[in-house]
């Protein structure tokens, strides 16, 4: 079935929206009738693609005073500026939403677009490649609305929308269900475990194997894993490069990765090597440290050790180095000793948790061919080299 396709810039399809000032005076109420988002709002995990959470709210008594425009529900948020626009996040407002003078919104224009076909739209234009600046570059309402663009009809937008948008949505369900359990594991953690320091006890270092060197020869291609992509269950879909092997540090499947440089150890950046091949050895960063389960200690557990706050306050206070620049050092493990957890709570911790992971090693495995799927759709459905019927025909 052939459908047109129009040609419109998309200041015809959208007006554009910028954010304002937002005293600092005005900032940490984290309740009110108006979510008041920054940049950094976009990255909370419930904002994956829809903004449902906000670390700021103004009441309205405030957005009188202050005079605030409010970006109407519908409309589509990003960053106009610096990194964040270079990160190129897409998020759609679901509600009335104030936004600091970092950031940008597009108001879709009633009959011209869909909301949600706008959003794929604009991802489909990769609005940094718009830029103005070389230093600190940003987006001018200019420039963004005399971008050419072609459409279809609305009954089409939706239907590529939608088609696009299921795809999303078992991403977001996938991300609610990782982020449930890892939840669930690290509160029977919480439960089962006391990690109260003991002068008698058993030392951390001795628990689990710290910084195991894997055989990975000089020479061999292997999976590296930077800081910067440092894998977290909950967190986005990491894409892994292939390098020839250098210095730095080692994991198979089942390590845990946990970050010791300021502010990654701060912000508790932990991993479980979970990507890599069968018998695949690889390497990366040596701002972290490599923690391998023993015995009963599992993955899970030490991933759990690592996520509680005790342990990351103890490696936060252990921080060594100059100002900006400290880091924890391995060693330090075995200054922190526990009583020694019974074998029988270890395995009724396991026979929980285990499970747990694997289907959230699953359900990422799920979500990295979802992704891929509909990256490879997005193009083709909004150039119209894909077409999508626009109604149901049926043989009698």
């Amino acid at each position: 079935m052939t459908t047109s396709w129009y040609k419109y810039t998309l200041g015809d399809l959208c007006s554009f929206q910028a954010g304002g000032a937002f005293p600092r005076a005005e900032q940490g109420h984290v309740s009110g009738n108006y979510p008041f988002i920054k940049v950094s709002d976009m990255t909370l995990p419930a904002n994956s693609k829809r903004i449902v959470e906000a670390n700021n709210w103004v009441s309205s008594d405030t957005a009188e005073r202050m005079r605030l425009k409010l970006v109407p529900a519908g409309a589509v948020a990003f960053a106009k500026i610096g990194e964040g626009l270079k990160a190129e996040r897409l998020r759609q407002i679901t509600r009335p939403t104030a936004m600091d003078n970092n950031m940008m919104a597009a108001v879709p224009k009633p009959g011209k677009v869909d909301e949600h076909f706008l959003q794929y739209l604009i991802e489909s234009l990769h609005i940094a490649s718009w830029a103005q600046g070389s230093a600190l570059p940003y987006l001018s309402q200019g420039v963004l609305s005399e971008i050419p663009v072609r459409t279809p009809g609305l009954s089409e937008q939706c239907i590529i929308a939608a088609i696009l948008g299921s795809l999303d949505d078992k991403i977001e369900s996938n991300r609610r269900a990782i982020s449930l359990s890892e939840n669930l594991a690290r509160a029977l953690f919480s439960k089962l475990f006391d990690l109260e320091p003991v002068e008698n006890g058993v030392a951390l270092s001795d628990l689990m194997i710290v910084n195991s060197r894997h055989r990975l020869y000089k020479g061999n291609r292997a999976t590296y894993v930077g800081m910067s992509s440092l894998p977290e269950f909950s967190s986005e879909i990491y894409h892994w490069e292939q390098r020839e092997f250098g210095s730095g540090q080692r994991f198979v499947n089942g390590d845990v990765l946990m970050a010791r440089i300021t502010p990654c150890l701060e912000n508790g950046k932990t991993a479980v090597v979970d990507m890599l091949g069968q018998g695949e050895v690889g390497w990366g960063s040596t701002e972290y440290i490599v923690l391998s389960p023993s015995g009963l200690f599992s993955t899970s557990w030490i991933y759990c050790l690592l996520r509680d706050e005790r342990i990351r306050n103890y490696a936060i206070r252990s921080m060594t180095g100059t100002s900006g620049r400290q880091r924890f050092q391995a060693d330090r493990f075995q200054q922190y000793k526990i009583s020694m957890p019974r074998d029988e709570t270890l395995k009724e911790f396991n026979s929980i948790s285990e499970p747990l992971f694997h289907k959230m090693t699953q359900l990422r495995n799920e979500n990295c061919n979802l992704a891929a799927l509909r990256d490879a759709l997005l193009p083709e459905l909004l150039s119209g080299r894909i077409q999508v019927p626009t109604e149901e025909r049926f043989l009698p």
